[in-house]
């Protein structure tokens, strides 16, 4: 049976390609202290969270990417505005199974303690959903923290160069000249790409090397994703590129805002929009959580996050 969860995650993202195209996957506001955090606690969302809160952001135009419950809002004597609308987030929950019995129990510790054989247990993942209100929708909150502007005195460049110089462990890059292909060949691991004169701009640039840089987070020295890891093309289906790609493509994005560089590519060819919308369709929910999962996986390993 399908999980309904799952089910509106691949709902989700299939509205936000097709309203909003590539931008869908775009940090709501440039610099690395403005990403979605829990407003009580302070820690950071993380996985899919990350796209769903930046996109709030975006449509309602919040100042602050902080967010909790309702219940953790009353909790701190804090009020939710009356007739204000929630967003959802998604967290694993991790029970463990005791596949001898079919129970579940909170712990292998548990488990253990009620007699259960430790060769018994698997750990069983399900994804749930909250509800969450910006402090926008809270009637008195004062911000956790300050939402960061970029510098503009810094070159927007040298802000993405920050970046590719900060991902630590990182392939070789070859940058060469005259030539109009970018790849990245995880046998040598190797990203290959055109020097920045051959693009129109910056954006397109940066962009580009990002998207051959988030491919090198699956080599098997790193995040190790099958999809790159595995050095049998022959053996790779469709599906396996088309994952790869949301990865890849998303975490582009990701970057591209985080190192504040213009909106200069938007449109990005409807025919390339909507190729992502048929592949995201025709993959399974679990499919389409995992690849957001691990985009934003890949984007904090080159961030050394």
């Amino acid at each position: 049976m399908k999980s309904n969860v799952q089910q509106k995650v691949k709902e989700a993202l299939l509205e936000g390609l097709k309203k909003d195209g590539l931008k869908w996957f775009k940090p709501w506001k440039g610099g690395l202290g403005n990403n979605p955090i829990n407003h009580i606690t302070g820690r950071a969302y993380t996985g899919l969270n990350v796209f769903f809160l930046n996109s709030e952001m975006r449509i309602c135009g919040y100042e602050h990417n902080e967010w909790l419950t309702f219940n953790a809002a009353k909790k701190a004597g804090l009020r939710v505005t009356k007739g204000s609308k929630s967003t959802p987030v998604y967290f694993f929950n991790v029970s463990i199974l005791d596949i001898e019995n079919g129970k579940f129990y909170k712990s292998v510790q548990a488990a253990l303690d009620a007699g259960a054989d430790a060769d018994k247990l698997r750990k069983v993942f399900a994804l749930k959903e909250y509800k969450v209100f910006n402090i926008a929708q809270l009637d008195e909150a004062t911000p956790k923290r300050v939402a960061t502007e970029l510098d503009k005195s810094n070159d927007p460049v040298e802000s993405a160069e920050d970046i590719v110089k900060g991902y630590k462990g990182a392939p070789k890059i070859n940058l060469v000249s005259g030539s109009d292909e970018a790849y990245y060949m995880p046998s040598r691991d190797l990203v290959v790409c055109p020097v920045i004169d051959q693009f129109v701009d910056a954006t397109a640039y940066y962009k580009t090397l990002f998207h051959e840089l988030v491919h090198s987070t699956g080599h098997e020295s790193r995040l190790n994703r099958k999809e790159v890891a595995t050095t049998d093309v022959l053996n790779k289906t469709r599906a396996d590129y088309a994952f790869e790609e949301l990865v890849a493509e998303s975490g582009a994005m990701m970057l591209t805002g985080h190192a504040g560089l213009p909106d200069t590519h938007e449109e990005n060819s409807q025919a390339y929009i909507n190729g992502w919308v048929k592949a995201v369709q025709e993959a399974k929910e679990t499919a389409v959580v995992t690849a957001l999962v691990r985009s934003s996986k890949a984007v904090a390993h080159i961030l050394g996050e």
